[in-house]
């Protein structure tokens, strides 16, 4: 797609840890300057642009949309309250769908978030005319790495391994059906891309945020312990061993933009892995590196008799220091399941990035770097210890 006027970003779940990214991507003018008039962000807890972090240019125009629940009323009301809330919902063209909502039970949560799918859908379906493309992010819970072991495919993962066999399901492969269905004969299509564990910055915290998590507990450590403490890994060996990719927030949105205004290369439901890069990284070379942002020496996990507090218990220990040293706490008293990354992913779940490049894109990010800007995103907020 060419550079113009006409371009209208809608981003729902513009608050989220990659919904931030697209928002921030679109008003730094990704990928040209032009390419976008207006952005338009919809959030449904309160928030205001002083306080989001994303940079304000002249253009494309922001617009922040709060309390726009997905989660309730029929297709009609939901369209209604769009008409009502988006100025020039008419003139959106793009939407990037990164919404979630958890539910504990795995059935009320597939038909939890197809419902709201289905809400975005038919609102912007019959409000914006011009509308011509929808991208979403899924992750590797697609490719069972919620499994012990890994589930049934070995690394590196490539998006032609298919959906894992039955009984296992979860929303992605019913938002694949919804999207697949809804966009036949329409002039609309979609992509999917499909990062691991996402490393990035979002202004209300999030339980499940691995940057805001470590960055808490690594510089209240520092506070705590002082410069120069050793940190063991908060894993084992064989966690501290196996092989990802970090996708930032950032790369994530580029290629989410992209993929969108290249509807003849990415369009048609198709789906593409996305990191930072196709190098994979271990934790074995992130560890030292991230501890040494924050004064300290970071070593290798802790011998499997030795008592040491997970971050998200040393975090709760020492709450009254962390609350005192900051000004916006985040939220990682209930952090447990971060608290089990290192120790349950255990096996090798790199990305293969053959497909992104075949079609053309190829930006690639230094991940390190990545994670270090996420920290300082949210020192600046006043979210960990500065």
């Amino acid at each position: 797609m060419s550079p113009s006027k006409a371009a209208h970003a809608i981003v729902f779940g513009a608050s989220g840890l990659a919904g931030w990214g697209v928002v921030e991507q679109l008003l730094e003018n990704y990928p040209a300057q032009g390419t976008f008039y207006k952005v338009t962000a919809i959030v449904n807890r309160p928030m205001s642009i002083a306080d989001s972090s994303w940079p304000t240019p002249d253009s494309p125009a922001l617009d922040l949309v709060t309390h726009v629940d997905l989660s309730e009323g029929s297709v009609e009301d939901f369209t209604a309250l769009l008409k009502e809330k988006v100025k020039d919902i008419a003139t959106v063209t793009h939407v990037y769908y990164f919404v979630y909502k958890h539910e504990d039970d795995a059935q009320v949560e597939i038909n939890t978030n197809c419902g709201m799918l289905e809400r975005v859908i038919g609102a912007v379906e019959s409000l914006a005319p011009n509308f011509c493309f929808l991208a979403w992010p899924s992750g590797t819970l697609a490719y069972g790495i919620y499994k012990p072991g890994g589930g049934p495919f070995t690394a590196p993962y490539k998006e032609i391994m298919g959906r894992l066999p039955l009984p296992d399901t979860n929303y992605y492969y019913a938002f694949e059906d919804i999207l697949t269905e809804r966009s036949k004969g329409k002039n609309w299509t979609w992509c999917e891309v499909r990062p691991d564990a996402i490393v990035g910055f979002t202004p209300n915290g999030s339980t499940y945020n691995l940057p805001a998590h470590w960055a808490t507990y690594l510089a209240l450590y520092r506070a705590i312990e002082g410069e120069g403490a050793s940190v063991p890994y908060p894993g084992t060996r064989m966690g501290y061993d196996s092989k990802f990719n970090d996708a930032s927030s950032e790369i994530i949105a580029k290629l989410a933009i992209w993929a969108s205004l290249n509807p003849e290369k990415s369009g048609g439901g198709q789906l593409f892995n996305i990191a930072d890069r196709a190098e994979p990284s271990s934790m074995r070379e992130r560890w030292p590196a991230l501890a040494t942002h924050f004064g300290l020496v970071g070593v290798g996990p802790p011998s499997a008799d030795a008592v040491v507090l997970k971050p998200g218990e040393y975090v709760l220990k020492h709450q009254d220091v962390l609350k005192a040293k900051c000004k916006k706490p985040n939220d990682v008293f209930g952090a447990a399941f971060l608290d089990r990354y290192g120790y349950f992913l255990t096996f090798d779940r790199q990305l293969s990035l053959d497909k992104i490049r075949a079609v053309g894109f190829h930006e690639e990010l230094d991940p390190l770097q990545s994670w270090i800007k996420a920290f300082e995103r949210f020192k600046r907020a006043g979210m960990v210890p500065g």
